[in-house]
């Protein structure tokens, strides 16, 4: 079991609005052996201590008083990755509604702890949980790095003791297969696991291997059968959902989203889903009564994004309520003021206004959206979306322009070159031709790619260097050039000796490379080049 001084070690976070209890768990906390406490009154303060410092333990109670509570904020922190997946997180709830907190509990904690309750209770119970995480610190440490190998063989190492964790390592390795790619392995771990007790995590893993491997009809056929059986079971709507709206059946999607939410008020991400699906099934008055009770209930939380007020103007706006879009957007501009929150919200008013009729304002709008910080900076589906509005107020030249940068800072992704071939087609282009201008912007980064990478090999690094780092930072999300350029420096370093401002660059390229793909094959080729600069 734990000790005390094991405890006394641990960081722990206490959020609660309630004065009398925060000096109650203080108290409680300190007497248990608890030495190193930050106890904060509400979610905003508890950010800015989860940006200043690491936590162990996170005790937060259901009830924050501020329209978010607990159970939204840790699905926020852990879809925002803001806390480890080590990092205990204890939910205090009152008795009468623990049943309903674990009901709705999608985005489970690491436990519940019932009010009121004594220190030694709480001892009791956090020293079982410690003891579960240094069991799987490994794992949570290979997870937290995106390095599913790792992880993978970490729970292997575990899984031959078959002890009391062995379903739960079964599932943590069943997902990081999926992550690594190895479906037909991840099938077949979650059909040993379903042989030996039919677990719904196991069953709606088994649907998604089908699906991975194109038996759709296996993987539909099976989350229905879940959902009839547990229809409590939130995860497999969402997967059904999905399902549905790649076969092209958004209707059916939405309304596999509706049951849902029929039995659970569902997480922001799925009601985000169930949003923009009502929008695009002509159904907007669904997504206008859904995001106005949302965004009511969550006024001052965290929880939200400045997407869902786009979504709810777009609702609106296919309405024809055109003033009530447009107010919905100044509102959001008073909370959300980062470049791409004003990217977003103008991109959306340039919409409102082209349905009002307005193109002087639309434009200006336009403006706004595109002055919104540098064109390196902007994600491609904002590319892809501003070139759709350049298109549609006659700007031809600068939507063609966007949609290259688009392809040649994601000239490996498919699915960011199937968009921008729908929107070159739905803009008039004959589709040839709109496959002709992706083939050749393509082509083009690959010929630069090319030339840098020769240069390097001839030995002329200068002009590499040069070559690469301008087309790293004009392509930021370009991984073949962003890595390459990264290991063109390194070998400048080895061969030519320390330069303050060369190592800097090369580290800013290989933490781009790392945080965008964390098992990059060019990240151990610079950490070896890097690593001789040391010796």
């Amino acid at each position: 079991m734990a000790t005390v001084s094991k405890i006394s070690d641990k960081w722990v976070l206490v959020i609660d609005d309630l004065e009398g209890m925060r000096s109650q768990l203080r108290m409680s906390l300190s007497s248990s052996g608890f030495a190193k406490l930050h106890v904060v009154s509400n979610i905003k303060e508890a950010l800015d201590r989860l940006a200043a410092n690491h936590y162990d333990v996170i005790l937060c109670d259901y009830s924050l008083g501020d329209g978010t509570n607990g159970q939204q904020f840790l699905e926020y922190l852990r879809t925002a990755d803001l806390i480890n997946r080590n990092t205990i997180f204890i939910m205090i709830t009152a008795e009468q509604a623990y049943t309903n907190v674990v009901a709705a509990a999608e985005c489970a904690p690491d436990d519940y702890i019932l009010k009121p309750f004594t220190s030694a209770e709480f001892t009791a119970r956090f020293e079982k949980l410690l003891d579960r995480q240094m069991y799987f610190a490994a794992i949570d440490q290979a997870s937290d790095k995106k390095n599913w190998d790792e992880m993978i063989l970490e729970c292997d190492k575990r899984l031959a003791s078959r002890d009391k964790y062995y379903f739960d390592l079964s599932k943590i390795k069943g997902v990081a297969l999926m992550r690594n790619n190895q479906v037909a392995e991840a099938e077949t771990l979650y059909r040993e696991i379903i042989t030996l007790r039919p677990l719904n995590w196991a069953r709606l893993g088994l649907a998604r291997t089908l699906a991975k491997q194109n038996k759709k009809d296996q993987a539909e056929a099976l989350a229905r059968e879940i959902l009839h059986e547990a229809p409590q079971f939130m995860a497999a709507y969402d997967f059904l959902s999905k399902l549905m709206v790649e076969s092209g059946d958004k209707i059916s999607a939405l309304e596999v989203l509706q049951k849902a939410r029929q039995i659970s008020p569902g997480t922001m991400n799925r009601i985000r889903e169930l949003s923009e699906l009502a929008v695009n099934t002509n159904q907007p008055e669904i997504a206008e009564n859904i995001m106005r009770e949302t965004l009511r209930k969550h006024k001052y939380s965290p929880v939200r994004q400045a997407n869902d007020y786009a979504l709810l103007s777009r609702a609106l706006t296919h309405q024809g309520k055109t003033a009530d879009a447009l107010s919905v957007l100044q509102d959001a501009g008073k909370s959300f003021t980062d470049s791409h929150s004003k990217q977003l919200l103008a991109l959306t008013e340039t919409d409102v206004h082209r349905a009002d009729g307005n193109d002087t304002l639309a434009l200006a709008a336009l403006d706004k959206a595109m002055s919104a910080g540098e064109i390196s900076s902007f994600s491609p589906e904002a590319l892809i979306a501003l070139a759709d509005a350049c298109f549609a107020l006659k700007r031809d030249e600068q939507a063609t322009f966007l949609l290259q940068h688009a392809v040649q800072n994601n000239h490996e992704n498919t699915t960011i070159k199937d968009k921008v071939h729908t929107v070159l087609v739905a803009a008039g282009r004959d589709p040839s031709e709109a496959s002709a201008l992706i083939a050749a912007s393509t082509a083009e980064i690959i010929a630069l790619n090319n030339e840098g990478v020769r240069r390097a090999q001839a030995g002329e690094l200068s002009q590499a260097i040069e070559l690469l780092s301008e087309a790293a930072q004009r392509l930021p999300n370009n991984l073949q050039i962003l890595g390459n350029a990264a290991l063109v420096i390194a070998l400048d370093l080895v061969r030519n000796g320390k330069s303050a401002d060369k190592l800097t660059q090369v580290l800013a390229f290989r933490s781009s490379l790392r945080k965008q793909s964390p098992q990059h094959p060019k990240l151990e080729q610079i950490d070896n080049m890097l690593r001789q600069l040391k010796s």
